[in-house]
C-alpha cells in the first residue's frame, strides 16, 4: 500500500505553492505599478542617461582642460624667463584665472609670487601665494617660503619667522628644512635674539653627518655668533 504523504510534506508542497503565490502576486503587483508609473520610468531613464553623457562630457572636458594648462604653463613660464616682468605678471595671472582649478595653478602661483618679491610688491605676492602655501606639500612649502620672505619684506619679522619654523618642522626635504631654518636665524639676529639664532644653527648641525658638504660654512656662521654673543 502506498505511503500517504507526512504532515511535513504536505507542510512543505503548501509552503512550495505559497511561495509560488507570493511571488507571482510581487509580479503582477510590480508589472502594474510599471504600467500605472510608465511615464515616471521613462522620465527617470532619460535622466539617468544625461547624467551619464554629462559625466562622461565633464570628465572628456577637465583632461583637455588640464591638457591645455600644461601647454599655455609652459608658455608663460618662457615668457617670464626670458621677456619683460610686467608683461609676464599680467600672462600669469591671466593664467590663474583661467586655470585656477588645475593642478598647474600653484606652479604658476609660485613664479608670480616670485616676480611680485623681485619687484619688491609683497602684498601682491602675499595674495598670489596665500592659496598655494600647504605645507603639507612639497610645492606648497615652496610657496610658504616665498610667502616667509615677502612678510619679512614687509617689516612682519615674527610671523615671518613662525613661518619658517613651521616649514622646517613639516618638511621631509633636507635642503628644504635647511633653507628655512636658515631664513629664521638670520630673522633672529636682526631682532637681535642671538641665542635663538644660535640654537637654529646648532638644529642645522644636527641634521648633518661630520662630513657633509655645506657643514663647515654653518659652523663658521654659528662661531661668529658666539663671538658676537661674548662682545655683546
Amino acid at each position: 500500500m502506498a505511503r500517504r504523504p507526512s504532515i511535513a510534506q504536505k507542510h512543505a508542497v503548501r509552503s512550495a505553492a505559497d511561495m509560488d503565490d507570493v511571488f507571482v502576486e510581487r509580479t503582477l503587483a510590480v508589472s502594474g505599478w510599471a504600467q500605472r508609473n510608465r511615464q515616471v520610468l521613462v522620465f527617470a531613464g532619460i535622466l539617468l542617461a544625461a547624467a551619464a553623457a554629462g559625466g562622461l562630457y565633464y570628465l572628456n572636458y577637465r583632461k583637455s582642460h588640464n591638457e591645455r594648462a600644461a601647454v599655455e604653463l609652459e608658455r608663460v613660464e618662457q615668457a617670464a624667463a626670458f621677456g619683460d616682468t610686467a608683461t609676464a605678471k599680467v600672462e600669469l595671472g591671466r593664467y590663474i584665472e583661467t586655470f585656477g582649478n588645475t593642478p598647474y595653478a600653484d606652479e604658476a602661483r609660485l613664479v608670480l609670487g616670485q616676480l611680485y618679491l623681485q619687484s619688491n610688491q609683497a602684498d601682491q605676492a602675499a595674495q598670489v601665494l596665500e592659496p598655494a602655501s600647504d605645507l603639507s606639500e612639497p610645492l606648497g612649502r615652496q610657496a610658504a617660503m616665498l610667502l616667509a620672505k615677502g612678510k619679512a619684506q614687509q617689516g612682519q619679522l615674527d610671523e615671518a619667522e613662525a613661518l619658517l619654523i613651521r616649514i622646517a618642522d613639516r618638511s621631509d626635504l633636507d635642503f628644504q628644512k635647511r633653507e628655512a631654518l636658515e631664513e629664521a636665524a638670520r630673522i633672529r639676529i636682526r631682532l637681535g635674539n642671538l641665542a635663538g639664532a644660535a640654537e637654529l644653527y646648532q638644529r642645522i648641525l644636527d641634521g648633518m653627518k661630520e662630513t657633509e658638504s655645506g657643514r663647515g660654512v654653518y659652523e663658521m656662521r654659528l662661531e661668529e655668533i658666539k663671538v658676537q654673543q661674548k662682545t655683546g
